[in-house]
């Protein structure tokens, strides 16, 4: 049974790109812009995540016409409009599994990649059960052989037993997002897609403890404008067969690429940050920290005075868990408090006193 045997070091760079990361990550969480305004860049974000990965596999629309592609459901079955409309839709799936779940399963992977290649979300799928390769699209060299369709499945299980594990807690989740990213692509586990699933994985893993900067920053722009260095830093120049130094590999050089992109990436999306924050601080008030569900939620308290858990999961339609980790949320946001303590069961909720005053 082959197995990953894969090495990789703390260098000087690595500590400190991941410092940035984390000063970055600390001012984009303190600093709170109007609703209006993450709502904006969040939007963008989204479109060039999608539109960037797309990109790097061959997608021939542009950002508008990505934008244009999300924001309407005409039905098409043009290649690029389908394969841009399949990874938004897995891209929504995994923000959403990200909001209550931070570990890696099969059925996570399988149904990313039912989204990504355009099935039904239960569609029952499996990996590869033959040799596939990559080969340069111009001159037709193979320029890559994945193991062998026998080892995916216990190569797999690897990747997923040793991300979710103890042993590897002490890892910071930046790194164990690059780890999962080089691996999977490493595998190639399907015929197609895999490429923007090791993405959307490493975007699930970092969103989902806490390293999505609220949903406003896109690595892939800068994979695509530097595509060579993004494949030079996978493959390492390591021999083409997964076999022959791949499943071995001191992957330190890819890390130092993986976590120094998102070091700038995170850089840029701080400054920008801050740039905002100061130019809108002085005209922003209290409504302008609420978004749409928390809005919502403060109108239905000031109509009926209290809320319930049950409440909130029956108007959106989500799970009793999520509507309490929601308000869990927002009691740490200073948002929501307990009517009563001393209740434990259908707990009532009301808009803390700073809330309720500039709203009632």
């Amino acid at each position: 049974m082959e197995k990953f045997n894969l090495k990789w070091n703390y260098t000087n760079k690595l500590v400190n790109d991941l410092l940035k990361i984390n000063r970055a990550k600390e001012v984009v969480d303190l600093l709170e812009l109007p609703v209006s305004i993450e709502e904006e860049i969040k939007k963008e974000t989204i479109a060039k995540r999608v539109h960037y990965s797309t990109k790097i596999e061959g997608n021939k629309l542009k950002l508008n016409e990505v934008k244009e592609v999300i924001e309407n459901n005409k039905e098409s079955h043009e290649r690029n409009v389908l394969e841009v409309r399949n990874y938004f839709n897995a891209l929504m799936y995994l923000n959403k599994e990200a909001e209550n779940n931070n570990t890696i399963t099969e059925e996570l992977i399988l149904k990313t990649h039912n989204l990504v290649s355009g099935k039904h979300l239960t569609y029952k799928n499996s990996f590869r059960d033959d040799q596939n390769v990559v080969k340069d699209s111009e001159t037709g060299t193979i320029v890559y052989m994945p193991p062998e369709a026998k080892d995916v499945k216990n190569l797999i299980n690897q990747m997923i037993k040793e991300f979710n594990g103890k042993n590897t807690n002490d890892i910071p989740i930046p790194i164990k997002a690059g780890i999962v990213a080089y691996e999977f692509v490493t595998i190639y586990p399907f015929w197609d897609g895999n490429g923007r699933l090791s993405r959307l994985l490493a975007t699930y893993i970092l969103k989902a403890y806490g390293y999505d900067l609220k949903g406003f920053y896109v690595v892939e722009e800068f994979y695509d404008k530097n595509i060579d260095d993004y494949y030079n830093s996978l493959q390492m120049g390591l021999h083409h067969n997964f076999y022959f130094g791949r499943k071995d590999a001191d992957i330190t050089q890819w890390l130092e690429y993986f976590i120094g992109t998102m070091a700038n990436t995170f850089e840029a999306v701080g400054e920008r940050v801050k740039e905002i924050y100061k130019n809108s601080k002085e005209e922003m008030n209290i409504i302008d920290t609420l978004d749409k569900r928390e809005r919502w939620v403060a109108n239905y308290i000031i109509t009926n005075n209290k809320i319930k858990a049950k409440d909130i999961a029956n108007h959106f339609k989500i799970n009793i868990d999520t509507a309490n980790n929601w308000i869990k949320k927002w009691i740490e946001k200073d948002f929501l408090q307990r009517l009563d303590d001393k209740q434990i069961r259908n707990v009532d909720y009301v808009l803390t006193k700073k809330y309720y005053d500039e709203l009632n």
